[in-house]
């Protein structure tokens, strides 16, 4: 089996604008991958990243030996050693349409290949929940109707501003010694946190958008309010100042969406000050070593919730990295998608209609179980490489 054709799509959706490649092979079977740039900035980075790595090293090469294949990139790209996320992305991308080919050429799910899933359904938290409010009012009224749509948990950026289209906007610089600023966080926290009642999980994501000293303020103020996790307390870069405010809290401490390769995760690791990893399969170096990485933190008790915030393509794969892990955590889910303006949905299957019964459901069909919407895609394709 031979790869023959790669193509390249920048969904030109609203919310999200995800970067999914598509392999093809001589003997008729394809494979998909996402990378985790569908938000911020850097899609077309790294999907240029994915063009060169094809043309290179991908096309002609033998999809079956996985290893073998993204050893070479790794080794002979240069730009993938201690890569950030656009480059990483772009291995990540491939490297997941490699698994997919690989499981649909034996006609079984992904998850299978990597010894069989532990559990039937996944716990999860619904994520955007919050697309569309415009005032305090509007997020407590959103907030209690995800409450009534069945969510039992919920996360939300206590400093972000819910802009127009649905997406956030996170603080530019950082607070110095902003009480106020402090102190307004605590209190739309503390609102939501009665409007959802005490029976409701509640998960925060800062971003890193504090300062060291404004962060562990902060967090003091949450300890009432029974908070699950606070994600990205500082920033990624910064593993002093991610010490220096865990050891202020006794609230879990979620990290991992900017951090890459399993090298990254286990200086992350060794600092001891995280209790909830989060790597996301679209930018750490794909699902093998998504996978090392979970291994890892299981060394270190340490659960994971894989990050997912894509399409889904994305969101499917995620679910077969969480079937397999021992120290699953929980499923980020995003099921309001629909509500934003504007919104592309790639898959013939949508990711929220694998929500039943308050659990997602891990698809069992051939590779991932994604079909894209081939109408629909070929609008948005970015580059083919042969």
């Amino acid at each position: 089996m031979k790869i023959t054709k790669a193509t390249i799509y920048a969904i030109n959706s609203e919310g999200l604008k995800p970067v999914i490649v598509k392999l093809d092979t001589d003997e008729g079977i394809s494979g998909l991958g996402e990378v985790a740039t569908a938000y911020g900035c850097g899609r077309t980075g790294a999907a240029g990243m994915i063009q060169d790595l094809c043309a290179r090293f991908v096309i002609g090469a033998d999809p079956t030996r996985i290893n073998s294949l993204v050893g070479e990139m790794y080794d002979q790209s240069f730009w993938l050693k201690n890569p950030g996320g656009v480059a990483g992305a772009g291995l990540s991308a491939i490297e997941q349409a490699l698994w997919d080919i690989r499981a649909r050429a034996l006609n079984v799910p992904v998850h299978e290949l990597f010894g069989g899933r532990m559990r039937d359904t996944l716990a999860y938290y619904a994520n955007g929940w919050y697309f569309g409010a415009t005032s305090v009012g509007d997020l407590l009224r959103q907030a209690e109707a995800a409450v009534k749509d069945g969510h039992k948990a919920l996360k939300m950026y206590p400093l972000a501003r819910i802009q127009p289209n649905g997406t956030l906007r996170h603080t530019v610089n950082r607070y110095a010694d902003d009480r106020e600023a402090v102190n307004a966080a605590l209190d739309i926290v503390a609102q939501v946190r009665r409007t959802v009642g005490a029976d409701v999980t509640l998960m925060l994501d800062l971003a890193g958008g504090f300062s060291v000293s404004d962060t562990i303020r902060f967090v003091h103020g949450l300890e009432e309010l029974d908070i699950a996790f606070i994600e990205e307390i500082s920033d990624p870069g910064d593993l002093g100042a991610l010490e220096q405010v865990a050891a202020k809290t006794n609230i879990p401490i979620a990290t991992g969406e900017r951090q890459y390769l399993r090298y990254g995760f286990r200086d992350l690791l060794e600092r001891r000050a995280v209790g909830i990893l989060q790597p996301d399969i679209g930018n750490t170096g794909g699902f093998a070593e998504a996978h090392k990485i979970a291994a890892m933190a299981d060394a270190y008790g340490v659960k994971v919730q894989p990050h997912v915030c894509g399409s889904s393509v994305a969101a499917s794969i995620a679910t077969h990295l969480s079937a397999v892990i021992p120290n699953f955590y929980v499923q980020e889910h995003f099921p309001y998608w629909a509500r934003v303006p504007g919104w592309i949905e790639v898959a013939t299957e949508p990711f929220e209609t694998r929500l039943k019964n308050g659990a997602l459901q891990i698809p069992d069909g051939p590779g991932y179980g994604v079909t894209l919407k081939d109408a629909v895609v070929r609008e948005h394709i970015w580059a083919e490489v042969r």
